[in-house]
């Protein structure tokens, strides 16, 4: 079942170790991906990881799982046991982890039976944890514009939007089925919620992006601009639509803090100051710290944002 459930905001994050000041009411809370198996692998760089969090009051990490297809044909979580300890770690912290995959090719109908196979490694190892220390979720970051089939437009594109609904569909009646308490949460672009990608879907016709919402717990929002104006505007439309579904706690706008050269530089805070970077952020979350549809602010991504803001 998809179920969303209100987002707890931790008593001690005003205490001293926190870096974002939250003297009034309650700010969204912090999160961030992270890509590298390295991050969690040994006591060491959990500990590392983990205290960073701390340090920059982030609450939540979307921590990419690989699982690999063993010699009995099923699927299995690599680096599980690392794995459980980072989530039990975390919890012991008072911070939530999901499970996140992601590529672009992941929702084609071609991949379904094989997402859903993995689905089920993600739920049997989740379901061998201690109660309390289990996932919160699953986040997928897929992103199908990425690929020929969505850049050839027509009805290529509608094939791909369709695949990727339908994924969604499977996925979330699969976690259903196992009475499971994980989110299914996803990453979208910005520009998901414009008009040219309308489509029909279980006989409604909507943006691309709404329907994406309504079969999701949360979705996280590649809103990667430096101006906090930006990133506002660009996830206003979602915030809307949330509101009107009653959807609360459902849409997470992201900031970048990824190395990035050329043209695309200037989605990423890489190479401005990091006062720079905190400002924005304050103002965002100052922003939502009464928007009910703001479940937290995410960050991209741990490797680049913990070198960004303490360069060792």
């Amino acid at each position: 079942m998809i179920r969303r459930f209100l987002f707890f905001y931790f008593a001690f994050w005003g205490s001293s170790a926190v870096c974002f000041s939250e003297e009034s009411s309650p700010l969204p809370p912090l999160g961030m991906w992270s890509w590298k198996q390295d991050a969690f692998i040994t006591s060491e760089s959990r500990k590392e990881m983990l205290d960073f969090c701390e340090k920059e009051s982030i609450r939540h990490i979307d921590q990419h799982v690989s699982i690999r297809k063993g010699n009995s044909e099923s699927y299995s979580i690599e680096n599980a046991k690392p794995l459980s300890k980072l989530i039990a770690e975390a919890a012991a912290r008072n911070i939530t982890v999901n499970a996140l995959r992601g590529d672009k090719e992941m929702f084609f109908e071609k991949n379904h039976s094989r997402v859903l196979d993995q689905l089920q490694a993600l739920l049997l190892f989740n379901e061998q944890l201690p109660e309390g220390t289990r996932l919160a979720g699953i986040k997928y970051d897929v992103e199908p514009y990425l690929a020929p089939e969505w850049k050839a437009g027509g009805e290529s594109r509608g094939k791909v939007i369709t695949d990727y609904l339908t994924a969604l569909k499977l996925l979330g009646a699969e976690i259903e089925s196992k009475d499971s308490d994980l989110d299914l949460c996803v990453d979208v672009p910005f520009w998901w919620d414009k008009a040219e990608f309308e489509a029909g879907f279980d006989g409604q016709q909507k943006r691309f992006v709404h329907h994406v919402q309504d079969l999701t717990d949360w979705i996280g929002i590649m809103s990667y601009r430096r101006e906090s104006s930006l990133v506002i505007r660009f996830v206003e439309d979602e915030i809307a639509y949330a509101g009107t579904q009653k959807l609360t706690e459902s849409v997470a706008p992201a900031l970048d803090t990824i190395k990035i050269k050329g043209e695309e530089s200037f989605i990423t805070f890489w190479g401005t100051p990091p006062e720079t970077f905190r400002t924005t952020l304050q103002e965002i979350r100052e922003e939502f710290a009464t928007t009910p549809e703001v479940r937290i602010i995410m960050l991209h991504s741990y490797q680049s944002l913990s070198n960004y803001l303490d360069p060792k």
